[in-house]
């Protein structure tokens, strides 16, 4: 390190900092100077121009920019990427600007926009703007135009479509031509058009025009179009041949006839074949051209686009060999014009499109280092974008390259390189679905998995879908398309003899060894060696996370990039790319190690104090490990990297073993493997194959049946079964051994084909790691493997459905619902019309009395009192009354409402089976209900009618036609009620773009509802000892992704709204700023909103969560001033927390100051108050955003002294929280399951806290989007008062699924366990967005209840299907009732189980309901049923007579003594509520259950004991104040500051350096001396020149 700078680290940062940007201001005028006129030429004739381009454009543009240097000497080009935009402080943003006379704005979107429409620009300076966000437009001013105009301003739609339109219509003539014309229609944007024309013609010479263009010095008087250089057309169209040779169209069609092999065509943009880029078309090619040809089709956007995949079309026509298509465009090929007609031609194509990416923000370091995989930001372009066009199963096949700064522009020049085993893996899928092409289908293997999670007898089974039945559909499918399934007689005579062979061999029964031992001799059995073998072949990383758990994977990291490969990658990247990686190392560490802390919170085991200490030092010897590190790699001292290797090998390369021998490591190593020996769970890993879970005699055993060459299987448990302590853990942990054992069984074993998954919804697309653009080290990738994967869905699951398309690999085929018909009530509530309708129809005042008194008592005996008081709840506060007081024409109404509001509900009648067609009642019953829904006006009701009886052939007829090979067409999927568009069924669905997300129509139901709750609920305040008021009532929110699918974002409008923020759109729809709302009489006050993601928001609508984010910061600046004036101690942190809304509070101050001026001018003779009439004064008793952030702010400065404030004023803004990156769900219901794991309620309360409390929004100093968060989190749950759900499915509701209970009562108990009480909890109703409806959750549960899942109307239809319907009455109503008993008690009383056992137990409704659920393999689902009433007994739920528990307790054990455990989470052979129920029965009966229950146990010996020698000696540790985590995200955020500034020599310390105060002050004195006079001097040469 140079001296000099040596002498700056006594003095704090801030004198430095001044110091350095003294020093540069005196160099930039130096150089400014020398640059300008570097041969004494007339500065007039010298142009200063800047580029502000595409990470993608820069490296081209660079290449021109040379050209143009070397013949224009006299002129200066700076050239920024969009990341090195990011990168820049406005100050530097805008001095490049105001230094430039023209500035060139290419291809810029995302970030940079807001920042560059927000800067003032010199009047007389050309700007032009081409091929980017749409609203730099308004910079424009070139040359020939006054430069007050806004020359885009009014434009019509159709004129700027006219404007923008691309030249590639040959038929209108040449694109000069073509140009010329459009130029002299437009004259006024002609210069401008003649800057977007060298831009989109890719290639040198015209880039070398465009700077040439923008250099020159225009003459309005003179005719100056005839002097701009001529265009040089770029080829919008053309062809290579196996990565080397161009070819024409003629020679390929005669290639392609001679030589008739497989065809992969590669379309990519224009730009695919420059540096940089085409190495990927190469190596691509190597992998595919053995076999097949490989065809790149590069073309320009738009029309050509169109024209490349006509000319795959007419090349497939000219050869009878398979064909498939990979696509590296991004956005859509064709573009917005071109869309439909590429859609149609790749459906005529009939093959599989591949999304290949090529990511230029990431290297492969930070790539590995990602837990979010595809950038947040480009997820809509890249994958969301393609998928309307049919284009899926998305590789990432190139990364970024190390980066370069080219010394003539400044540019950040960025490559990217292909990923060899990325490429591998596309490549090997594209044979295997070549093979579906040209394979015989008798010789075509297929794998089916169904679902069966939990485990057990009772749920084989998918949401709305008879499996079975749908099975069995397929299998003759198969059969009638030729597929070998085996011999006749081993094929089962039905679909009850099929389920038949499933309980019998294709079952998961973990827990029971008397079935495993009785299954191993029937299905196969993979050994410990074999899968060994193959486990070994895996990544090094994934080894380690299945063995040793999140600690194992998190060390192999470390160890990989600080002793391994990783460590010599990082020595030949720059000094800023270094410095991000080892910055994203310090938060993979940080960030494990937070989950871990909290994983050991409260566990059961004997170790956990001991474990606590030991990862205490662990984690402070990774600290030290990675300073070491991050000291020595970033120095740039080469000497220091040579005193590292000592003991280097002959090219100075320090070995691995060696590096692995230093005593830190070691210690590391023995920290490490002492805890995992612990055996905790949570933190280990499955240990060496082959594990636990359905393992017998030491083998993996792999349930299914086989029918010739197909396979059918259930998808293997995930492991907790056996270890529920893992369901107390904050972590995401990979599946077992047998999980990987089953899919390495059908891939390499069994040798399929394909895979298909059946029905909604599996769960190998919720195993962990990178939410989108997965790799090979990720869990769905190791378990598809290369494998065509297709996937029968549910239509109206597009949410989870597209995380299955993505995560998943998969090719969809979406399904219909069951038919849906209107509600109808029964029994008791059909007696209760029937009153209302005599007493309104009464004729006299005794006839009305009397049915009124009945009624009243008969609202009593349905138990109805507190549902009908929990609704008419504000009504009878604002009459003063309670409901036995109120009158009878109120009692009337209130009633006859309740009832008509569950007649509007609808009710699926019974299941869909695949492929099968509906009877004419119920497409008739489905119609009736679309009408009613009120979707069908202005619609061709015909064509809907026939596109739904079309869809169980269409569904059938796509499934067949992927296993050919073939292209399934895209379409939109939703609620058929909701969106008729949604049929017909038997496509791959797509879901909304979410660039798009609010809509219009989104938001504007979002205010409705806003509007709604403001008016119903309410603020009220905390109180502090002395009485006065404190914190404000919070709103919490849960954002689910089917429903932002469904609802178009409402529910992100609905808490934008609720902060006083509403979206604003560009002229496309796109979302590109904000609105502050101002306060009103209708919005009194800004509520303060918590909002709760399921991990499916969170990986698709990432970007909405950073406006939600964006949307609290500017709610809490619209108190700024207020906070300033009453809290000036808080200003700075104030400050600090709004700088991600910098932009926005600027141009907010602005217009404000704008209108403060013209009040002044209009107001001469009066005096103005610059603060009255403030945008950002609001009261802190009206914005209790910012009243609550004052007080949060103040507690985190009083907690944390000496923590830094940035990271304390973002911590109390934080308000977005949900699951850690890479996991999924709440972590509530599965616990609910395993009713044997828990006592306390509150134990799943403070696991929904440890598993949600993950922050997100906007990336900032000191905050790490997805880190841990648990105490923030708590905070922010303790003062909610409301809580929202939103439900738009008229499939779905609250009971039959257990999402609901998971995230909505999951946040009510967490809240709960925070601040002892529940809050109000509410769900929102608007699948008819004309009637919205905002229920107490008690109204619409209960609601529910009793008209659907009570109902026969929803019971017989079931009852018809089977096994299946008795399936869905046990595992989709009985087991999530169970889930809302445990998490709303209040609402879930005792009377509501002896209502279900009435119907269900009882046959109540004299249906044969107890005889059914008896019969055959539906007793298991009784069984199981049995067992969750029973534990809600034991569990003192329920509260009920002796008699009643003998009955429950008898039928139970029957059940199990004749018809052995189902295998649930209720009904395990350890589970105790076979104690509970032993007092219950008789000697016999007792030691029959025993016997049983004994024969199913599998013995597991306790793993740990406190005196196993696990224990190593501690390493003495100097406790400071500040814990460990909190000295991590210190460090972390000094990393990012350091890489944000990396080019200040002044942060390359040299610790070995030594040096005197005074000889230091001396120094920088003189160096501060020389700094002001060069200073001086380059600012005088400049004035000169």
């Amino acid at each position: 390190m140079p001296l000099f700078l040596r002498l700056l680290r006594p003095f704090s940062l801030r004198s430095v900092r001044w110091f350095m940007v003294l020093l540069s201001i005196a160099l930039a005028n130096v150089n400014i100077a020398s640059a300008t006129n570097p041969q004494g030429i007339n500065a007039l004739s010298a142009k200063n121009i800047v580029a502000f381009v595409s990470d993608r454009s820069s490296g081209s543009l660079v290449v021109a920019a040379h050209h143009f240097l070397d013949t224009h000497p006299q002129h200066t080009l700076n050239i920024r990427s969009v990341s090195q935009i990011n990168l820049m402080s406005d100050q530097d943003l805008s001095e490049l600007i105001n230094q430039a006379d023209a500035i060139l704005m290419a291809a810029v979107f995302a970030e940079p926009v807001e920042r560059l429409l927000n800067l003032n620009y010199p009047k007389l300076q050309t700007r032009i703007a081409i091929n980017g966000d749409r609203r730099l437009l308004q910079l424009n001013s070139d040359p020939y135009s006054d430069p007050q105009l806004q020359l885009f301003e009014g434009l019509s739609y159709k004129q700027k479509k006219s404007l923008f339109k691309r030249l590639t219509n040959i038929e209108q003539g040449s694109y000069a031509q073509q140009l010329e014309q459009q130029q002299k229609q437009w004259p006024q944007f002609a210069y401008w058009l003649q800057a977007k024309a060298y831009w989109q013609n890719h290639n040198d010479d015209n880039r070398f025009s465009l700077f040439s263009l923008l250099a020159e010095t225009a003459n309005k008087q003179a005719d100056e179009t005839k002097k701009w250089p001529v265009i040089q057309s770029a080829e919008s169209l053309r062809f290579y041949l196996n990565g080397q040779h161009k070819t024409t169209p003629q020679d390929l069609f005669s290639l392609i006839k001679k030589q008739q092999k497989p065809i992969v065509y590669i379309l990519d943009h224009d730009t695919g074949d420059r540096l940089g880029d085409w190495q990927l078309h190469q190596r691509l090619c190597q992998g595919i051209s053995k076999n097949n040809h490989c065809v790149s089709v590069l073309s320009a956007w738009g029309n050509a686009s169109i024209q490349a995949v006509s000319a795959i079309k007419n090349n497939s026509e000219q050869s009878t060999q398979p064909f498939v298509v990979i696509s590296l465009q991004d956005f859509v090929v064709g573009g917005g014009d071109g869309r439909e007609r590429v859609s149609e031609l790749f459906t005529q194509l009939n093959v599989p499109v591949f999304k290949g990416i090529r990511i230029i923000e990431l290297n492969s370091a930070l790539y590995d280092l990602s837990s979010q995989g595809l950038p947040a930001d480009s997820v809509h372009y890249r994958i969301a974008m393609p998928e309307l066009q049919g284009i899926g199963q998305t590789h990432v096949l190139a990364l970024a390259a190390a980066t370069d700064i080219d010394g003539s522009t400044g540019a950040l020049v960025t490559k990217t390189e292909p990923v060899d085993i990325e490429v591998q893996r596309l490549t090997q899928r594209i044979q295997k679905w070549l093979a579906l092409q040209t394979k015989e289908n008798k010789d075509k293997k297929v794998g089916i998995i169904f679902y069966n999670h939990p485990p057990g007898r009772h749920n084989i089974g998918a949401d709305n879908l008879n499996v079975p039945d749908s099975l069995w559909q397929m299998l003759n499918a198969l059969k009638q398309q030729g597929y070998d399934l085996g011999p006749k007689e081993n094929f089962p005579a039905n679909a009850e003899a099929l389920l038949d062979l499933l309980q019998q061999k294709a079952v998961n029964l973990p827990e029971d060894a008397k079935a495993l031992d009785e299954m191993s001799g029937l299905i196969h059995n993979m050994s410990a060696s074999s899968y060994q073998r193959w486990f070994e072949t895996l990544p090094e990383p994934v080894q380690a996370e299945m063995q040793q758990g999140p600690l194992g994977f998190m060390h192999q990291r470390i160890e990989y990039f600080l002793l391994g490969a990783g460590h010599e990658y990082l020595l030949g990247l720059s000094h800023p790319e270094r410095q991000r990686i080892l910055t994203e190392l310090y938060e993979l560490m940080d960030s494990t190690m937070h989950d871990l802390h909290h994983a050991l919170d409260g566990i059961r085991h004997p170790g956990r104090e001991r474990a606590l200490n030991l990862l205490e030092q662990l984690e402070e010897a990774y600290v030290a490990l990675i300073d070491t590190q991050k000291a020595d790699i970033n120095s740039l001292n080469p000497s220091l990297i040579h005193k590292l290797e000592l003991g280097a090998s002959k090219n100075n390369k320090l070995s691995k073993e060696h590096k692995l021998n230093q005593p830190s490591w070691l210690q590391a190593e023995k920290l490490k493997t002492a805890i995992i020996n612990m055996h905790i769970e949570g933190i280990r890993g499955w240990g060496k194959a082959p594990g636990k879970t359905m393992v017998w005699n030491n083998k993996l055993l792999i349930p299914g049946v086989q029918f010739g060459n197909v396979f059918l299987g259930p998808q293997p448990p995930r492991g907790w079964e056996l270890n529920e302590e893992l369901l107390h853990a904050n972590m995401s942990f990979p599946p077992p051994h047998q999980y990987l054992a089953f899919y390495k069984y059908l891939a390499k074993d069994f040798g399929a084909d394909a895979l298909v998954h059946v029905g909604r919804h599996s769960t190998y697309e919720f195993l962990p790691k990178r939410g989108a653009g997965l790799s090979a080290t990720d869990y769905p990738s190791i378990v598809v493997q290369d494998i065509p994967s297709i996937y029968p869905y549910i239509v109206d699951g597009v949410g989870e459905g597209i995380q299955a398309k993505r995560r998943g690999l998969a090719i969809m085929v979406d399904h219909l619902t069951p038919p849906l018909a209107i509600t109808e009530l029964y029994d008791g509530l059909l007696q209760l019309r029937q009153l209302i309708e005599s007493a309104e129809a009464a004729s006299d005042e005794t006839t009305q009395k009397k049915a009124i008194k009945a009624l009243r008592h008969k609202i009593d005996a349905l138990n109805l009192r507190d549902e009908l008081i929990a609704s008419m709840d504000e009504e009878l506060v604002v009459r003063g009354v309670g409901f036995s007081d109120v009158d009878d024409d109120f009692l009337l109404h209130e009633v006859g409402h309740y009832l008509t509001h569950l007649q509007e509900k609808f009710m699926p009648l019974g299941l869909h089976v695949f492929g099968r067609d509906w009877k004419k009642e119920s497409i008739d019953t489905m119609m009736q209900s679309m009408a009613e829904g009120d979707n069908l006006k202005d619609k061709n009701i015909a064509a809907i009618r026939s596109a739904l009886m079309k869809s169980p052939k269409s569904e059938m007829s796509a499934f067949i036609n992927a296993l050919n090979g073939g292209f399934v067409v895209p379409g939109k999927g939703n609620d058929p009620i909701r969106t008729p568009e949604a049929l017909p069924t038997g496509r791959n669905f797509y879901a909304l773009d979410g660039s798009l997300l609010p809509t219009q129509l989104g938001v504007e139901i979002g205010q409705q509802l806003a509007k709604k709750a403001r008016a119903e609920n309410a603020v009220s305040f905390k109180k502090n000892n002395s009485g006065a008021d404190t914190f404000a009532e919070k709103e919490a929110i849960i954002l689910w992704a089917s429903d932002a699918v469904r609802d178009e974002g409402a529910m992100i409008a609905f808490g934008m709204d609720m902060l006083g923020v509403k979206p604003v759109w560009n002229s496309r729809g796109i979302l590109k700023s904000l609105e502050l709302l101002p306060l009103d009489e209708e919005r009194a006050q800004r509520r303060d909103v918590v909002f709760t993601s399921s991990g499916l928001f969170r990986d698709l609508y990432r970007s909405q969560l950073e406006l939600l984010d964006k949307s609290v910061l500017l709610g809490l600046a619209a108190s700024r001033e207020t906070i300033h004036q009453q809290y000036p101690a808080l200003t700075l942190m104030l400050l600090s927390a709004l700088e991600p809304v910098d932009d926005l509070i600027e141009a907010l101050d602005l217009q404000y100051r704008g209108d403060f001026s013209e009040a002044q001018k209009q107001n001469e003779n009066q005096d103005s108050d610059e603060t009255k009439n403030r945008w950002d004064n609001e009261s802190l008793e009206r914005n209790l955003i910012a009243r609550n952030w004052v007080l949060e702010a103040k507690a985190l400065l009083t907690a944390h002294p000496n923590k830094d404030v940035k990271v304390l004023a973002r911590q109390a803004s934080l308000r977005i929280f949900g699951s850690a990156p890479g996991a999924y769900g709440a972590g509530v219901n599965r616990l609910v399951e395993r009713s044997s794991a828990w006592g306390d309620r509150k134990e799943l309360g403070r696991v929904f806290i440890k598993r949600m409390g993950h922050a997100y929004g906007i990336e900032s100093d000191g905050f790490i989007n997805g880190a841990g968060a648990q105490d923030l989190f708590k905070t922010q749950l303790s003062n909610v008062g409301n809580t929202y759900l939103g439900r738009t499915s008229n499939l779905y509701g609250l009971i039959d699924n257990n999402d609901a209970f998971d995230y909505l009562g999951g946040l009510n108990l967490a809240i709960e366990t925070v601040m002892g009480e529940q809050p109000n909890s509410f769900v929102i109703s608007h699948a008819n967005n004309k009637k919205l409806k905002m229920d107490p959750l008690e109204v619409a549960l209960l609601g529910e209840l009793r008209g659907r899942f009570l109902n026969r109307q929803w019971i017989e239809p079931l009852m018809k299907e089977g096994y299946s319907g008795a399936r869905t009455m046990g595992s989709e109503f009985v087991e999530y009732l169970w889930g809302w008993q445990v998490t709303s008690p209040e609402i879930i009383q005792s009377w509501v189980w002896e209502e279900v056992k009435s119907v269900y137990i009882d046959d109540s409704l004299d249906v044969g309901l107890d005889d059914f659920l008896a019969n055959n393999h539906n007793v298991h689902v009784q069984t199981n049923i049995l067992a969750v009433m029973l534990v809600a007994i034991e569990k003192e739920f329920w509260q009920t007579d002796e008699s009643t528990k003998q009955q429950l307790a008898k039928a139970f054990a029957h059940n199990i003594i004749e018809k052995g455990i189902p295998g649930s989470g209720h009904t395990h052979a350890n589970h105790p509520i076979y104690e509970f129920i032993k007092p219950l029965l008789d000697a016999e009966t007792v030691a029959k259950l025993e016997q049983t229950l004994a024969a199913s146990r599998i013995n597991d010996s306790a793993e740990f004991s406190p005196t196993l020698p696990v224990h190593i000696q501690e390493i003495e540790v100097d406790k400071s104040s500040e814990n460990t985590a909190d000295a991590i995200v210190t460090k972390a955020t000094e990393m990012k500051a350091a890489e944000k500034n990396n080019n200040d020599p002044s942060l390359n310390t040299d610790n070995n350096s030594v040096s005197k105060d005074d000889r230091d002050e001396a120094y920088l004195r003189i160096v501060l001396g020389l700094a002001l006079l060069l200073m001086l001097g380059g600012f005088i040469r400049a004035r000169r020149l």
